[in-house]
């Protein structure tokens, strides 16, 4: 049936569909609904408790609270970026000053890898993730793409029985929603090759996206190369076919040059709202739960438990209550740590912590994705890149000219050529043979990872459904790896091609090793510890020097620093050293079905509760070729509306059952149109080091 929303649904967003802040005001002026205070939180109720104020979370608490009839409250453990705007602002700038290994940082690390070496002694690899407003958005390397049609549809596939729609049509609709379009120049156009389709792109969401004022003139070489291949040229990685180079939009606003994040986009440009509230630098601990069950037997979240997000308080612990939702938005690792905590997750944990089971669920944390890279690195003969822009006097010019003038400067520009060939171009003739051990490997490596993990059959019958469709990605034009040209080496007229794995066959799990919530999880990505996954980024290297050598770039390039045996092992060696994250985790609290190890229904519920949802990158249930800032705002605009109808239902005298589906294919969507209900689906961060191609985490 076709709803009549209410004027919950259809009130006008207030949101600005411009981001006004050419003199950085919003950088100067603290919001009134912004503070560190807990008493604006502490024993006070509101409608829904957004647990993280990052990419997911400040979206969704904007668009919760255009009712001003519904409270939302904000409870992030890092700060407002008020103290690094600099950082967080001026794009270059944010790459080459980033604020990994700073309070705005997670500083998370994962266990020693059997595969990978890692970079320390004492454990595996850093794991940077953003704390503070905006999350990894305020902090990563300003990438704005999506993923391919068929990794959106696999969703709708791995949760058959759902009414609710998460494939390719209505993810674009929901991920254009969230952003604005600005053009590129006719000189960018003609110089570097830019195509895009409007059509591919929204024109009036809260995230400003374009391309900066200053691009080196390297980048002009990067879609020639690949057409010297015979690599397809994608008119806009945005349309659902992203199989080949692009010069991919940022996350930049054109009015100034500066980075147009989650904050910038979803909370600044917003008229004071008193249903807003905004804690900083305190952490929620725990979920707090009813001791009574709703009449299905679901636990029922009343509130939530948090504190000084530097544990000062933990002996004494404020609360807040929720009369209608807890939204969990933490991320990939704060989100299952704090289920865990919670008493929700695999029983055998939470047993041998003495953390009272409040619902065994087991796929909770398990599931664990993430594209691991390596980088080639080249000496050029343009001596122009970002390697002079660590000289003090040229950086402090630039850096002039991006504050006096609109950002018209180099520190305008951000790492944008990107490419996502497909199986057949980095192994032509060898896909079928590979599918072939593929399949034939499974069963192996699900014993492995049932033994390595203590997995429960649900989630290894999970992971057999997401095999069964990775390996079908190898035969269709899905981008196997992610090519990544970035202007930082290790010396003047140095360049780098990131490579990156981006349907790994690898499992990882992220478990809470404490009942201290301030003390991190254990994570463990398990990277290449399917060997297909080596293979991939081993074809993908000699994809990358290939490259190099194609078209305009054999012209520039002189000589190649790394990666200069060929052999097999040789590469696989320096694989082993140099592999590190691309800072694209998921799915640990995975969209599939309860038997197939999930953790959220497709409405996002946790099962068991009735009124617990997550909203951010963790839900996602298998690994997509893109960077996941475009997705998780899609998610996130998509989840305002699973929660909006529901409730306008409630208003309009229907009594859903908070945990159901309800239709959320008639509500509206970017364009005020109905969606489509679901039918016969067939289916750069260094860390301290030069050493990682990508400067800023890339979510």
């Amino acid at each position: 049936m076709k709803l009549v929303l209410s004027s919950l649904l259809l009130a006008a967003s207030t949101l600005a569909t411009y981001n006004p802040h050419a003199q950085h005001k919003h950088w100067l002026t603290a919001r009134a609904d912004t503070s560190d205070d807990a008493s604006k939180v502490n024993n006070k109720d509101f409608d829904f408790i957004v647990m993280g104020g990052g990419v997911a979370g400040l979206a969704i608490a904007a668009r919760l609270s255009e009712d001003e009839n519904l409270s939302v409250a904000v409870i992030e453990a890092g700060g407002d970026g008020s103290d690094v705007s600099d950082q967080i602002y001026i794009p270059g700038y944010s790459y080459l000053n980033g604020l990994t290994v700073s309070d705005y940082d997670w500083d998370y690390k994962t266990e020693q890898q059997q595969v990978i070496n890692g970079n320390d002694a004492t454990f595996g690899s850093r794991w940077p993730r953003g704390k503070g407003l905006g999350g990894s958005g305020a902090i990563n390397g300003l990438f704005w793409c999506r993923a391919s049609t068929p990794e959106y549809d696999a969703w709708n596939t791995l949760n058959p029985d759902s009414p609710i729609d998460w494939g390719w049509d209505e993810m674009q609709k929901y991920m254009k929603k969230s952003e604005t379009l600005h053009k590129p120049t006719q000189e960018q156009i003609d110089n570097f090759h830019i195509s895009f389709n409007e059509d591919d792109h929204g024109s009036d969401g809260p995230i400003q996206v374009g391309w900066p004022y200053f691009i080196y003139d390297s980048v002009k070489h990067w879609i020639p190369a690949y057409e010297a291949l015979g690599v397809n040229i994608p008119n806009d990685g945005a349309s659902g076919n992203n199989h080949g180079p692009v010069i991919t939009p940022s996350i930049i606003n054109p009015t100034n040059m500066s980075r147009s994040d989650p904050k910038a986009g979803y909370i600044d440009p917003l008229p004071p709202r008193p249903n807003l509230t905004i804690l900083t630098k305190h952490q929620v601990t725990t979920i707090d739960f009813s001791d009574e069950k709703d009449d299905q037997g679901n636990l029922i979240a009343n509130g939530v438990y948090f504190g000084k997000a530097d544990g000062s308080n933990k002996n004494n612990l404020y609360r807040a209550t929720a009369k209608k939702e807890v939204i969990m938005s933490g991320g990939t690792v704060n989100t299952p740590q704090t289920l865990q905590l919670s008493g929700i997750g695999p029983k055998a944990l939470l047993d041998s912590l003495n953390i009272p089971v409040k619902h065994a669920l087991p796929g909770v944390g398990h599931n664990l994705q993430d594209h691991a890279a390596t980088s080639v690195y080249f000496n050029t003969n343009v001596p122009e890149t970002w390697y002079e822009l660590k000289n003090e006097e040229t950086a402090a010019t630039e850096l002039a000219k991006w504050k006096n003038d609109n950002g018209r400067s180099k520190w305008s520009y951000v790492n944008q050529a990107i490419g996502y060939p497909d199986a057949n171009d980095i192994m032509p003739g060898n896909v079928d043979t590979f599918s072939t051990d593929i399949k034939n490997g499974i069963d192996d490596y699900a014993n492995s990872v049932k033994q390595m993990y203590q997995e429960d059959d649900t989630v290894i019958a999970g992971m057999r459904e997401q095999w069964d469709i990775t390996e079908k990605y190898l035969k269709q034009e899905v981008g196997q790896l992610e090519m990544l040209m970035t202007m930082l080496g290790g010396g003047p007229g140095e360049i780098g091609i990131q490579v990156a794995l981006q349907h790994p066959f690898s499992r990882g799990v992220i478990q809470i090793t404490s009942n201290d919530p301030f003390t991190h999880p254990a994570i463990n990505p398990g990277y290449l510890t399917n060997s297909a996954d080596m293979e991939i980024l081993r074809q993908g290297v000699r994809f990358a020097i290939e490259l190099s050598k194609a078209g305009e770039m054999k012209d520039y390039i002189n000589k190649q620093e790394n990666f200069n045996d060929n052999s097999d092992d040789a590469i696989d060696a320096a694989i082993r050293d140099d592999a590190h994250t691309e800072y694209h985790p998921l799915g640990t609290a995975s969209m599939l079905p309860l038997d197939k190890g999930g953790v959220v229904n497709t409405s996002l519920i946790v099962y068991g509760t009735s009124n617990l949802r997550v909203v951010d990158s963790s839900i996602i249930p298998l690994e997509v070729s893109a960077h996941l800032m475009a997705t998780t705002f899609g998610i996130a605009e998509k989840a305002a509306d699973i929660v909006k109808t529901h409730y306008s239902q409630i208003a309009a005298g229907e009594n859903p059952s908070v945990g159901d589906p309800d239709d959320i294919n008639n509500s509206q969507g970017d364009d005020g149109d109905s969606g489509s209900v679901k039918k016969d689906i067939a289916i750069g961060v260094v860390v301290g080091v030069v050493g990682l191609a990508i400067i800023g985490v890339s979510i």
